[in-house]
């Protein structure tokens, strides 16, 4: 507790840059998740795409996304700096946010795939620019609290745009039914996204000067020690072949990273299943509030949930707590079962999200005590690939799930839907129980590994 105190503490010198990074970045992510939660419906009924296709579209541009942070969003800031980086990325998510509100309008589907592109493109480079200026303008000292800062300034902004997407959404829903305005409720909330990329973009360019970006703390751009003379000679020398196993030989950090799998697609399920589950299934005081249970209480439970339930239970084995977090996870799908209940509802994000809090902080700590020495980053890369593959493959099927057992006119039968659902994301905590002896020998066998 002293050594989180002293580098908060810290952070009040920090450079006027890494404020600017985290600014962006939180209203950033403010309109990326006012957007992607009411992208399947928009997509099918303001650009007339099937229902059953629109989550596939989803997948598709959050799967693009994912691939440009991989191959184009680090060699991006390499090339451009971390401002140049950034308004760049915001340009692009700003250009490709007003495409893909004036779809409905001018070009339809074609418009829709090249303004997805464009807003893939943008997002990419700028999660994993705004991690390297994080890095950059903090010390080996505040880092950690530097990166705390931007991951809850990322749900700040889901957190703060639910109930503004909501009263923005109902506002112009009526006069759209009533063919009073061309304008519906899901395009209504695009465009106050548009707005807000434009805001972060204005800010960010006009107080990111040069001479703000270069107070550089870590990196190449850092003042030299004056007491280490070495210090230009090691950072010109080339780096050591990284020493250890590679991840793809690794059989128990496979396992372990894929078994999560079935439980990760239940998070790609928050945007492609959730909100027209609730604004089918529910009555209009609930519905018209859908953006509050799927925007924001899950951003304020991780917000406040993670640093506590962390601090509280660092003694526990990962493994454990990765075991316990994701069977909380899966176990709060089958509260839905019964079928629709406001109650039950509430109750499912908070308990989802308690679970979430859970095991998320613990699992790139798992990759990185897992990984051998000079290997760390790259285990860590490959970590998030199956998450990548749930959020890409989901959508190919939840569109035809959702039409199935909850069509927008005729019978329903949600609680088949989530029995399915929640009997798929349960494999990943049976499976790491039935594995826990072999999987946690891996730790345990690597020097500085944690104990059993």
């Amino acid at each position: 507790m002293k050594e989180f105190i002293e580098a908060f503490k810290a952070l009040r010198h920090a450079p006027r840059a890494l404020w600017l990074v985290i600014f962006a970045f939180a209203f950033d992510a403010m309109a990326y998740f006012g957007v992607l939660p009411l992208m399947k419906a928009f997509i099918g009924q303001d650009i007339g795409i099937r229902p059953a296709l629109a989550s596939t579209w989803v997948s598709l541009f959050t799967g693009a996304l994912t691939l440009v942070m991989l191959f184009v969003g680090k060699p991006t800031e390499g090339y451009l700096g971390i401002r140049k980086s950034l308004i760049l990325a915001l340009f692009l998510s700003f250009t490709g946010r007003i495409l893909y509100s004036s779809a409905p309008f001018l070009g339809g589907a074609s418009m829709l795939a090249i303004s997805l592109a464009v807003v893939a493109l943008g997002e990419g480079i700028l999660q994993p620019v705004a991690y390297a200026g994080v890095k950059r303008y903090t010390t080996e000292k505040t880092g950690s609290m530097g990166f705390a800062l931007l991951y809850a300034g990322l749900n700040f902004g889901a957190m703060l745009v639910g109930p503004i997407s909501a009263k923005v959404r109902t506002t112009f829903d009526e006069p759209y039914k009533a063919g009073e305005s061309a304008l519906s409720g899901f395009n209504a909330v695009n465009w106050v996204c548009v707005g807000v990329t434009a805001f972060t973009l204005v800010v960010f360019a006009i107080f990111m000067t040069k001479k703000v970006e270069a107070q550089v703390v870590r990196g190449e751009g850092a003042p030299a020690k004056v007491d280490d003379p070495e210090a230009g000679y090691r950072s010109a020398k080339k780096a050591a072949p990284a020493p250890g196993k590679s991840p793809f030989k690794d059989p128990r950090f496979l396992f372990f990273i894929f078994a999560l799998l079935p439980v990760r697609t239940l998070f790609a399920h928050q945007w492609l299943t959730m909100p027209e589950y609730v604004l089918r299934s529910y009555p209009h005081e609930i519905a018209d509030r859908m953006e509050w249970l799927v925007d924001s209480v899950n951003p304020l439970i991780i917000f406040l949930g993670v640093p506590t339930i962390t601090a509280l239970t660092k003694r526990f084995h990962v493994l454990s707590m990765m075991i316990v977090g994701s069977l909380v996870s899966a176990a709060a799908t089958f509260l839905l079962v019964p079928g629709p209940s406001t109650a039950m509802l509430i109750t499912y994000f908070v308990v989802f999200s308690i679970g979430e809090a859970l095991w998320s902080s613990r699992f790139l700590e798992y990759a990185a005590e897992l990984a051998p020495e000079g290997r760390v980053a790259q285990y860590m890369g490959v970590a998030n690939l199956p998450w990548f593959v749930a959020k890409t493959t989901t959508g190919f099927y939840s569109g035809v799930v959702l039409e199935h057992f909850v069509p927008k006119e005729g019978p329903q039968s949600t609680g088949t839907m989530w029995l399915i659902y929640g009997a798929i994301a349960m494999i990943s905590p049976v499976s790491l129980i039935l594995a826990s002896k072999w999987v946690r020998s891996g730790m345990a066998t690597k020097p500085g590994g944690a104990s059993a």
